[in-house]
Order: C-alpha cells, then sequence, then structure tokens
C-alpha cells in the first residue's frame, strides 16, 4: 500500500482561542474556517481540525484522536479489500474514485483512523 502522506488531524481542545493562538496566531498555520465547535487550519498538503472538546458533531464517535492519510486510488481499493469483513469495525467506503473517497476505521485503541483520496485532487473546499 502507498500511503501518500496525513491528510488531517482532529485535536480535541479545551479552550480554542488558546489553541488558536498557538497554531494559528504563532506556529502561522493558515484559518480556513471556522464554527462554534472547530477551526479548520489549511496548510498546502493536509490541514488540521481543532475541535472543542465538547462538540456535538463530527467524529463523535472518533475515539480520542482522529487523523486521516491520503493514498492513491490503487492503494484505496487495497484497504477497502483488507477491511472487508475484518475484525475491525469501519464506516464507509464514501465517495466517487476519481473524485474523493474514504474509508473510516476504528483502530484496537478505539482512534478512528481514515484513508481517503481527497487530496489527489486539489485541496478540499469547505462548505
Amino acid at each position: 500500500m502507498s500511503v501518500i502522506g496525513i491528510e488531517e488531524i482532529f485535536l480535541k481542545v479545551a479552550n480554542m482561542e488558546k489553541a488558536l493562538d498557538f497554531y494559528h496566531g504563532i506556529l502561522g498555520i493558515p484559518l480556513d474556517k471556522q464554527d462554534g465547535e472547530r477551526a479548520y487550519l489549511q496548510m498546502e498538503r493536509g490541514h488540521l481540525v481543532l475541535q472543542i472538546e465538547t462538540h456535538t458533531g463530527r467524529h463523535q464517535g472518533g475515539g480520542p484522536f482522529h487523523f486521516a492519510m491520503t493514498v492513491t486510488e490503487e492503494a484505496f481499493d487495497e484497504v477497502v479489500n483488507k477491511f472487508e469483513g475484518g475484525r475491525y469495525f469501519t464506516r464507509g467506503p464514501y465517495g466517487e474514485r476519481g473524485v474523493a473517497r474514504a474509508l473510516f476505521i476504528m483502530d484496537p485503541d478505539g482512534n478512528e483512523t481514515e484513508v481517503n483520496t481527497r487530496y489527489l485532487y486539489g485541496t478540499p473546499k469547505r462548505t
């Protein structure tokens, strides 16, 4: 399998202002979008999501940690085949080949691991 890189990392934060000051203000990672529960910081290759620890939204069942890896289309198919009917809980696959696909897998420690092809097709647009 060919993992190209880390696509996203979700970090649980206690104080959004302090977290944004650190990652955006000090480290200089550009802020792409923010709502009441999370902030998306967009790098050239991949993004960081700061998510308030009391969130009600995305990756609610994602365990203590969520991260995503970008893979090639061929590697994505390999991963899907490896996890079909397996001993790990999965969600997906979602999406369309040539546009963007994603598969979510719970690891043995309850962390949500995602493999996807989104960054093969440019920087994802947030709506």
